[in-house]
């Protein structure tokens, strides 16, 4: 179970990072054009949607995962190694704060009034989202784990 539900969590990681680049696209080529178009919301609802699915299978994989559970029985020696730090402190911090960015940023932009205002907000919340999720994937781990 353990090795399917991260292998679909890498998979989807893909994806979050596609939906990363299109909603920035979005959010820039809108702005110079000062216009906003349902794709552009879209972008934003694919975005957000396809982090909170990573926030719930990164959730189960806290749960299950034979090296957070490790790691939980010895804090203090889990904190010495670089990579299982990153797993048990890091990675879910920075990764639910991108999540929250995209959150709020979603609903400052259907609140926002004008084209280029609700462009702004995408780029504001939307940009530091990404950026977070960038520096909280593990590169150094296999790109795609398919078992």
């Amino acid at each position: 179970m353990y090795d399917l539900l991260l292998s679909i969590h890498n998979i989807a990681r893909w994806l979050v990072l596609g939906a990363a680049v299109y909603v920035i696209y979005r959010s820039v080529s809108g702005f110079r054009s000062r216009s906003y178009a349902p794709a552009d919301r879209q972008a934003g609802r694919l975005y957000t949607g396809l982090m909170d699915l990573q926030l719930l299978l990164g959730i189960l994989l806290l749960v299950i995962s034979p090296l957070v559970q490790s790691a939980l029985g010895n804090p203090a020696a889990a904190m010495q190694n670089s990579q299982t730090r990153f797993f048990i402190a890091e990675h879910w911090v920075l990764m639910l704060a991108a999540v929250i960015l995209a959150h709020v940023g979603s609903s400052r932009i259907k609140k926002a009034t004008e084209a280029w205002l609700k462009q702004r907000q995408a780029l504001i919340w939307y940009g530091p989202s990404v950026a977070l999720v960038l520096l909280a994937i593990p590169w150094w781990r296999p790109l795609l784990r398919l078992g």
